[in-house]
């Protein structure tokens, strides 16, 4: 599978993965998402804002088609009402 290099993937590099589980198990270590990641949360955000969706209903439609792009960017696919409560908590 051929691999390109996205915006979004350049703009992710500032802040490294591995960087990023280290300060979320710091600051957020008693907190259990189930198998949610914050990660996918971190990034889905991200793209929320950077792309102007106006709400969760638009961002995770948007992730759906956009499938293979954030299965590079380290994502999982996530439904709107998990990602409501994951921002709600």
């Amino acid at each position: 599978m051929a691999h390109c290099n996205t915006i979004l993937n350049q703009i992710a590099l500032f802040l490294p993965r591995h960087d990023f589980e280290e300060l979320a198990q710091i600051y957020h270590g008693g907190q259990k998402l189930g198998s949610f990641n914050r990660w996918t949360q971190f990034m889905a955000m991200t793209i929320a804002q950077l792309r102007g969706r106006k709400s969760l209903r638009d961002l995770i439609s948007n992730l759906a088609v956009k499938g293979i792009s954030i299965y590079h960017l380290g994502m999982k696919p996530t439904s709107r009402a998990t990602l409501a409560r994951v921002n709600e908590q």
